[in-house]
């Protein structure tokens, strides 16, 4: 006689349950407002999604076994997550994942490429735009390293330093561009981006 269970449903995970996962098991057991807040002071200078998932998120994750729910029985009677073995496998099998090549989404670039078809001056405006605004995440790059230079983990401590390194970059190729086009005002519709 053969055990006749019945199939399980494959799951989908993605970049935002893994991210739930992840937060859980570095951090310990969270309200998704916590879980919100950890990821903005984090993961969520380098990985861009809408924050409402992380209320849905492990509402899911908790209902296919990966998170354990625990809710309050008075006063706001808040929800607190905490990660499973099952959902600690599961984070592992990720990490033993090939994460493959980087994608690039920089609005900035995606605006220059076509910055040619605007009226003179945009591809300046742009970067000067683009440079003020990488000062910025730059100098809080820097904040976020000086306050925690004690206390941050190996892994998150080199997460911020490539944070650091892409922000310089970046910083500099807005800021020589700015420069350059200040000098060379391009007529609209001289460029040619497309194949022939």
């Amino acid at each position: 006689m053969t055990d006749a269970s019945p199939l399980q449903p494959v799951v989908s995970l993605g970049p935002v349950s893994f991210i739930v996962l992840g937060m859980l098991a570095t951090c310990g057991p969270m309200t998704s407002y916590e879980l919100k807040r950890e990821v903005d002071s984090s993961v969520g200078y380098f990985w861009s999604f809408p924050r409402s998932q992380l209320y849905a998120e492990p509402q899911r994750l908790s209902r296919l076994g990966y998170l354990e729910e625990q809710q309050e029985d008075s006063g706001r009677r808040r929800r607190v997550f905490s990660i499973t073995e099952a959902g600690r496998a599961a984070l592992h099998d990720w990490l033993a994942q090939s994460a493959g090549a980087g994608e690039l989404r920089d609005p900035g670039l995606l605006k220059l490429f076509f910055s040619a078809s605007g009226p003179a001056g945009t591809a300046r405006a742009i970067a000067t735009e683009q440079a003020a605004l990488h000062q910025q995440r730059l100098a809080e790059y820097v904040r976020l390293q000086a306050s925690n230079a004690e206390k941050t983990a190996q892994p998150m401590s080199q997460t911020l330093r490539m944070g650091l390194l892409y922000e310089e970059a970046s910083v500099k190729f807005w800021s020589e561009l700015a420069q350059a086009e200040e000098s060379e005002d391009v007529p609209v519709g001289t460029a040619r981006a497309c194949a022939p």
